[in-house]
């Protein structure tokens, strides 16, 4: 008899991982007697982490639909596989293997989201396309690939603005822009230094498409720019899961703190459950994300969907389809009681009743009187990071729950992108606590950075 396994699609080849996403679900997938599977790139640089957990390891010349199909039908002669899925946020030099992935499993009949929505979810603008097609509310927006283009369409959606890649992550060369100036500037920044960032993988690829109105778009990493309109209001996140044909808002996260830096914006303070928000505006929250992702159409899926608050109710600024980062798995663990990796494998393998299981987590969730916090330091300035001083005071913390530093020895670009220097997860009594710890972490622990003459 053939075991049950999964197959991973791994594509982070980064000196330090972009995210711990093949670990987490294979604890998870071994825990449930699967075998853990992993495909990767033949030129691969930083091999050893893949067998670290990994039954086996298969390497292709390329990571197109034909190879994967291809390693997939000579596995199925040893193995049944039961799932096949990667980090459907991240794309590559083979293209989006999100959509790839989703391809494969569509043609397999192997349950998971289309490649379709993973598609729209992943691009901003097309996302903004998929709401107005939908007549969710939404922003002015446009997509420029010129600085002719940025000028024209900054003075139609209006300053301030804000400027970001339209496919990015680690909020990579984001910025709130109050005049033509600042926008010039912001853009320069963005085509100088795109193939420098660590966050590169995730910006895609040459993309060719369609408007409602019929404009056509080729959509250039590292010279294409999204511009939206700037919302005022409190920010925050909708966690959802979704199954097969139901969409559940699970956790509501609030941002106490954002940071606006030269070419990023950084999460500094989360709260979980909300502080400013009524209990009829997070209805409002929910029944506005359950929209959102069946615009996208979005299912057998996690999402994180980012919002803000403003006078008109909450509009969404991104969905991504898959689990949020910082301490969202915490949040899922001790908040809703749920495993979210072993709930999204659940997903793919559709167990039974677990529509009825993710509800119940939401009930858990809304009734929750503790509140939990998510801390995090930011570098400064850029330089060579060589560790956090004086760490022990977070780690030893009776409120701390969690407490992860980044890893030493690496440079680290402290102008156009996000870097975690480290972050907490912890309980606080309410945003005040929140706050109190937060600044506590700031006085106490100190990052060591050596800049770069």
């Amino acid at each position: 008899m053939k075991p049950n396994a999964i197959l991973f699609v791994d594509i982070d080849d980064a000196k330090i991982p972009h995210y711990n996403y093949r670990e987490a679900h294979f604890i998870a997938a071994k825990q449930m007697g699967m075998k853990c599977l992993t495909a990767a790139l033949e030129s691969r640089r930083h091999t050893e982490r893949l067998f670290a957990d990994s039954d086996a390891v298969f390497y292709l010349e390329s990571l197109t639909q034909e190879a994967l199909q291809r390693l997939i039908t000579t596995l199925q002669q040893s193995y049944t596989l039961s799932a096949i899925f990667c980090h459907a946020g991240h794309a590559s030099a083979s293209g989006q293997i999100g959509y790839t992935v989703a391809k494969i499993c569509q043609q397999l009949k192997l349950p998971h989201a289309s490649p379709t929505s993973v598609t729209t979810c992943n691009n901003k603008f097309l996302m903004r396309q998929a709401l107005q097609k939908h007549g969710i509310r939404s922003i002015r927006h446009a997509l420029c690939h010129t600085k002719e283009e940025l000028r024209l369409q900054a003075d139609r959606v209006g300053y301030p603005l804000i400027a970001k890649p339209p496919f990015g992550a680690g909020s990579a060369f984001i910025k709130k822009c109050h005049d033509w100036a600042e926008l010039q500037t912001h853009y320069d920044t963005f085509t100088a230094h795109y193939t420098h960032s660590i966050y590169i993988d995730f910006m895609g690829d040459t993309q060719e498409y369609t408007t409602l109105e019929g404009k056509r778009h080729i959509s250039i990493p590292g010279q294409s720019l999204l511009l939206e309109e700037y919302l005022d209001g409190i920010e925050g996140t909708v966690e959802c899961v979704m199954s097969q044909h139901k969409v559940h808002p699970v956790l509501i996260n609030e941002k106490l703190i954002l940071t606006e830096k030269e070419n990023t914006v950084l999460e500094n303070l989360l709260i979980c459950p909300p502080v400013s928000f009524s209990p009829a505006e997070q209805e409002q929250i929910r029944d506005y994300a359950i929209a959102c992702i069946k615009a996208v159409g979005l299912n057998n899926a996690i999402a994180h969907l980012e919002f803000r608050m403003t006078g008109d109710g909450p509009i969404v600024i991104e969905i991504n389809p898959r689990l949020g980062g910082l301490f969202v798995n915490s949040a899922f663990r001790d908040i809703a009681k749920l495993d979210p990796y072993q709930l999204y494998l659940s997903i793919l393998l559709q167990k039974q009743d677990i529509d009825t299981q993710i509800s119940f987590a939401q009930q858990q969730a809304a009734s929750i009187k503790q509140h939990y916090s998510m801390l995090a330091i930011y570098p400064e300035k850029s330089g060579h990071f060589q560790g956090i001083e004086n760490i022990e005071h977070m780690k030893n913390h009776p409120n701390v729950i969690e407490c992860i530093p980044q890893p030493a020895g690496y440079y680290i670009n402290a102008k156009t992108e996000e870097h975690y220097l480290l972050k907490c997860w912890a309980k606080v009594d309410n945003s005040s606590g929140a706050h109190a710890l937060h600044q506590e972490m700031l006085e106490h622990v100190k990052p060591i950075i050596v800049p770069i003459p």
